[in-house]
């Protein structure tokens, strides 16, 4: 499992991203 903290610009707000192969 992936977990990915970035910075969204657009939203203006932290976005999670999570990806399970």
């Amino acid at each position: 499992r992936l977990e990915l903290k970035k910075y969204d610009p657009v939203v203006r707000q932290h976005v999670v991203f999570r990806e399970e192969r």
